[in-house]
């Protein structure tokens, strides 16, 4: 696997912050193409925290080089607009408006490089009455109808709404844009143009619900299901017969053929009678342990996991079979592991970067093999703060 990556010899300036915008220009790092993020000069990224190197920030920004720059002065502008006409790809993830700012936003840059692929991330996108409002990945949660929807699988709605430590919408946002970024890439390679690509994390959010949002259009109630875990002798698995198949194998497991006539298990009532069905499974679940429920249940051809400990997913035989993690090795954090891209490919090595780099530790080298700077010019731009 030492062919040359898809996207190697394509170079993305990565203005993004955070997760959603990060992860975007991180996944395209994987595939092969350079990228250079760009960070103000005395903390960086919110990620790297006051400690200035973090795991979390290692995940987002694995084998990014880093170049330490003050956008809101004229000459880090300046540097920036000189950078972009060097690169294919920029990705930015500030509020609408704040790029124009700086004459950084894609119209500005568009008019000396029209084949320019600039993808914006927001919470709700470069238009509309909410363009302005500030987001983080809860408030799109909340705006997108994704936690109401949560909340009444969970039983929790009206009277409060659930909780969440899980950024959905910026991981989500951040795959969507790393997709978007491609199609636009390749677009430029068959037609000659550049491309405006606007990302918003609320409609990236309603993706996830689609039964839902038909439901709410439907007179009638659409068959969505609501799926629970069934108690086993020593914990809980998640079973999905689904298909008649499933349920047919399902019945024959647990030797209850009666149920195959059950009204409430034909196919289209199934769904919505799930926890009845759940409850008779678990008269048979109950006498094993998970394991063995795990086992006898896919060996019949029923859909079924049991529910795995986060500390147990770096021994898992399906995360070790595919390589699912690359180890990193950072001074004060020591060694840890990171997810690889989430995607194997037959001719492309889906490992990431091994290290992080530390702020401003690229700046120099950026500037000076890019745009051709001096040391001097280097040493009078840092007195300048323009650098770190």
């Amino acid at each position: 696997m030492n062919q040359p990556k898809p996207l190697s010899g394509y170079t993305v300036i990565d203005f993004s912050a955070v997760y959603a915008g990060p992860i975007c220009a991180r996944f395209l790092l994987d595939c092969g193409a350079e990228v250079i993020k760009i960070e103000p000069p005395r903390l960086g990224d919110l990620t790297r925290s006051v400690s200035g190197m973090t795991q979390a920030f290692a995940h987002f920004n694995a084998g990014k080089r880093s170049l330490a720059m003050d956008l809101k002065s004229g000459e880090g502008q300046d540097l920036a607009r000189s950078l972009v006409r060097k690169a294919d790809i920029v990705i930015q993830n500030f509020r609408p408006g704040i790029m124009a700012k700086f004459g950084l936003d894609y119209d500005s840059l568009k008019a000396e490089q029209a084949d320019l692929i600039y993808c914006s991330i927001s919470g709700f996108g470069q238009s509309g009455p909410w363009v302005d409002r500030a987001a983080f990945a809860p408030i799109v949660h909340a705006a997108s109808g994704f936690d109401t929807v949560f909340g009444a699988s969970q039983g929790k709605m009206p009277q409060r709404p659930p909780n969440w430590e899980i950024m959905v919408a910026d991981i989500l946002t951040g795959a969507y844009a790393f997709g978007a970024v491609q199609t636009a890439l390749l677009g430029r390679e068959r037609f000659g143009r550049g491309e405006h690509v606007d990302v918003s994390m609320m409609e990236a959010m309603m993706t996830l619900i689609p039964a839902h949002i038909q439901a709410a259009q439907s007179a009638e109630p659409l068959p969505i299901g609501r799926f629970h875990p069934v108690r086993t002798k020593d914990g809980y698995a998640m079973v999905t017969p689904i298909s008649n198949k499933n349920f047919e194998s399902l019945c024959a497991l647990l030797q209850r053929p009666e149920l195959r006539s059950d009204p409430r298990f034909i196919f289209g009532e199934r769904t919505r009678h799930f926890k009845e069905l759940a409850e008779e499974i678990e008269k048979w679940s109950i006498s094993l342990t998970t394991k063995e429920c795990d086992e006898a249940l896919n060996d019949a051809g029923v859909p079924c996991s049991a529910y795995t400990q986060l500390e147990d997913l770096f021994d898992h035989p399906q995360v070790l079979e595919r390589q699912s993690f690359c180890q990193i090795s950072q001074a004060h954090l020591g060694e840890f592991l990171i997810q690889a891209l989430p995607v194997n490919f037959q001719h492309m090595n889906h490992a990431t970067a091994s290290w992080a780099a530390t702020l401003g530790q690229h700046s120099d080298d950026v500037l000076s093999s890019l745009l051709g700077l001096s040391a001097e010019a280097l040493d009078e731009l840092r007195r300048n703060k323009v650098i770190a």
